[in-house]
């Protein structure tokens, strides 16, 4: 049970720690390509708005950009600014001036110009043999008349290389985050637990040794009245010695459930070796309760299918014995009950369904737990509250599982599902 809430906590831990990793790896990706982005625009509109109709006018000469590397001077708008180019194009669409190193022909070809010479200016991300480019155009005015466009252009490879280095590093520093997270969440969730197992264990170790200090007392108890009952007795005096011997018969099945839980808490989870057929071990349960159902009024409908399982004989029994114990001390007197066996998804299932009262469903949650009541039109009868806690301990104890529920048409159904020993055969 610790060690499984360890794990839980580890795993809340862990999923919080990703959670806040992710949430900052998003916003720094977002805050990074928006900073590097913006950047860019900025670049763009410098050089594009600053650059002068001299390439227009270049360009109507015929002459073209002198390219990367050229001596130009700031304002020519041939000059290239960190990988940024201008082009200028004519009102018609022609490219009138552009750098050598870019194909301006394809550029054109994206319609690039075409909002500028509409008198807008604009930004916008093309693609050109399969690169991409970041594209501010403006207008191009002489005396308040378009006589052409400006295109400042830059290569978003450097800008998407950064961003994928960015990327490289949080995916990196977040599985990082990650195994730390996973480790010190390991490590803290151990620490936290720790004055709980050692309450826990003191609490099993009180149990089991005051169970066992108990017994003998109890022992005493119920054969000094089974002596006494031998003596002639008046009627009160033989109530009241009943009573004690009843109520000791009442306190031993107590401590043996309380011993039996002490002992499975002890052992743990194991994977049984014994393989049993479910539809047998429980017939020959149920042939060992038939005196003690049928003085409640219950004649069992059975419906016992094959099921191999990997759980050892007494184990079934015991949890067969206990969900029958189950119905008698909390249903009324002649209360139906079904026990079926079957295979269900690759599993051996044991279904016991009362047809009594049922049980409230807010309290389905807590019927598995140790000494766990419900409402008294469930309850008429006696019980420790142990029992089904018991039944959930043995499944456990080999990796099977319980469910409890209110079947339909009324009635507390329990499924006890167990390891399947071998597939059906088609």
């Amino acid at each position: 049970m610790i060690h499984a809430a360890r794990l839980r906590l580890t795993a809340w831990y862990a999923a919080i720690v990703l959670a806040i990793l992710l949430v900052l790896g998003v916003a720094a990706s977002v805050t990074m390509r928006r900073t590097l982005l913006g950047a860019i625009d900025r670049d763009l509109r410098v050089v594009a708005e600053g650059a002068s109709l001299a390439g227009l006018e270049d360009g109507r000469e015929g002459r073209q950009g002198r390219g990367r590397g050229s001596d130009e001077s700031e304002g020519d708008s041939h000059r290239e600014y960190a990988d940024t180019f201008v082009l200028v194009v004519a009102p018609d669409g022609r490219v009138v001036s552009s750098p050598s190193w870019v194909d301006a022909d394809e550029l054109a070809g994206e319609h690039v110009a075409e909002a500028a010479l509409q008198g807008r200016s604009e930004l916008r991300t093309v693609e050109v043999d399969n690169e991409r480019f970041r594209i501010y155009t403006t207008p191009a005015r002489d005396d308040g008349r378009i006589v052409g466009a400006v295109v400042g252009g830059k290569s978003l490879g450097a800008h998407e290389r950064d961003l994928r280095l960015l990327l490289t590093i949080l995916v990196g520093t977040g599985s990082v985050g990650a195994l730390l997270a996973v480790a010190g969440g390991y490590v803290f969730a151990g620490r936290a637990l720790e004055p709980i197992r050692v309450a826990y264990e003191r609490q099993r170790r009180f149990v089991g040794d005051a169970s066992h200090e108990l017994r003998s007392p109890l022992a005493v108890i119920r054969a000094s009245a089974d002596l006494l009952l031998r003596e002639r007795l008046a009627s009160g005096q033989r109530e009241s010695a009943e009573e004690i011997r009843d109520t000791a018969i009442e306190a031993s099945a107590l401590i043996d459930d309380l011993l039996a839980l002490a002992r499975l808490d002890r052992e743990g989870v194991t994977a049984a070796s014994e393989v049993v057929d479910l539809a047998t071990v429980v017939a020959g349960a149920l042939d060992q309760m038939r005196l003690l159902l049928e003085e409640r009024g219950t004649t069992p409908s059975t419906d016992l299918r094959s099921a191999p399982a990997r759980c050892p004989q007494a184990a079934v029994q015991r949890i067969t014995r206990a969900l029958l114990e189950n119905v008698i001390a909390h249903t009324p007197p002649g209360t139906a009950v079904d026990v079926t066996t079957v295979i269900e998804d690759d599993a051996a299932v044991l279904r016991v369904r009362d047809h009594g009262p049922g049980v409230a469903a807010s309290n389905l949650s807590t019927l598995l737990d140790r000494f766990a009541r419900v409402d008294k039109a469930r309850t008429p009868g006696t019980g420790s509250g142990l029992g089904l806690a018991i039944v959930a301990a043995l499944a456990r104890r080999f990796r099977g599982t319980v469910a409890v529920s209110n079947a339909e048409g009324g009635g507390l159904q329990v499924d006890v599902r167990l390891p399947l020993a071998t597939r059906p055969t088609a």
